[in-house]
């Protein structure tokens, strides 16, 4: 039941930027792509639909699953430059519906981040955001408005002060509570829709009993959608157990068998064929979900994206799922270790699968 949910909340999440943002040629690269994808193709010659950049991999939190929170983060710490990000925009915009502007950062610390949604708005590409909304001022909230950002997404863990910080270590319960007002203020004042906001609550252990609690607060701040989310720990961490719901059928796990069932099955993943992540220094990764030298598929620095597209690593990483899986000299990625059904790959790594 969670896989579906999930689905389903996907599809609608990304079927607005298909209507908002489709053209002819986009249209066609789409086709093409899930094409290559059903016929098992390794090289493509279609491009990504969606990327996620990563404007800054740095956090204000300390989140206690989170690498960027526990201060663990394997690569360098830093921001995108503008003009690098103008670049990266500049290659692919003919191709992508949408830009989703986190990763493994907080990022509305970046000095850019609105003159960056801005300008992909300019280019007719969708935007989303997820941020923890603590270094937002009220006062920025018409400058979010006008950057045309189409997606807001809040994490919000807890209906009060205590609950809240327990996990969002560092934040401010009421200062988030007053951004979203004064964001849904400026939308009424100034008579647009967008950006659609969403509060994520994240279902925990220490917070379960908050969900009716988060209903009501939801309604009373004016927000677009509420919508809870299993949380992600490592089933082979004994710690993270703890952080886990009483109610299994809040959390993504089977209890008795430890495992995934969102993840439980998966023939073919998506992301090699629809999608990519930049990260901050212009390095190129499969997926949002591993942090780390491991991840990494080449360098923007060095090349440009398409050429990345159809490296020896990402023909690798796609062979995994098709059946020419001894391509490619056998070099091995983390998509080898993921295989579709993302895992730790260290048992005490908190936080991840």
């Amino acid at each position: 039941m969670n896989k579906v949910i999930r689905n389903i909340q996907l599809f609608r999440r990304h079927i607005r930027s298909f209507y908002r943002h489709n053209t002819p040629v986009k249209f066609a690269n789409l086709c093409s792509l899930y094409f290559h994808r059903w016929t098992n193709r390794s090289v493509l010659s279609a491009y990504p639909i969606e990327i996620i950049i990563d404007p800054i991999n740095v956090c204000d939190l300390k989140c206690p699953l989170c690498p960027t929170g526990q201060r663990v983060n394997t690569r360098p710490l830093g921001s995108m430059a503008f003009e690098k990000y103008q670049k990266i925009i500049d290659e692919l915009s003919n191709w992508l519906y949408k830009v989703r502007f986190y990763s493994w950062g907080e990022p509305l610390m970046h000095k850019d981040i609105y003159k960056m949604i801005a300008y992909a708005t300019d280019k007719n590409i969708g935007t989303e955001i997820s941020t923890n909304l603590n270094v937002f001022k009220e006062s920025d909230a018409k400058s979010l408005i006008e950057s045309g950002l189409e997606v807001l997404i809040v994490s919000l863990d807890g209906a009060d002060e205590k609950v809240y910080s327990h996990y969002r270590v560092g934040g401010d319960f009421s200062r988030v509570i007053n951004n979203i007002r004064a964001i849904v203020k400026e939308k009424k004042k100034t008579g647009v829709k967008n950006p659609f906001i969403e509060i994520q609550f994240l279902v925990m252990r220490h917070n379960e009993l908050q969900i009716p609690n988060m209903k009501l607060l939801a309604k009373e701040l004016g927000v677009d959608r509420l919508r809870f989310g299993p949380v992600t720990v490592n089933m082979r961490n004994e710690e993270d157990l703890d952080w886990l719901p009483e109610d299994e059928k809040l959390s993504r796990y089977s209890y008795s068998e430890k495992k995934d069932q969102i993840y439980s099955v998966r023939k073919k993943c998506e992301w090699l064929w629809r999608s990519t992540v930049i990260n901050w220094d212009g390095t190129v990764s499969p997926c949002c979900v591993y942090e780390g030298d491991k991840s990494v598929f080449g360098s923007l620095a060095d090349s440009k994206f398409e050429k990345l597209w159809n490296n020896e690593s990402y023909r690798q990483s796609r062979s995994v799922f098709t059946k020419h899986q001894k391509g490619n000299n056998g070099l091995k990625t983390i998509c080898s270790h993921c295989r579709g059904i993302p895992r730790a790959t260290k048992e005490k790594q908190h936080g991840l699968y």
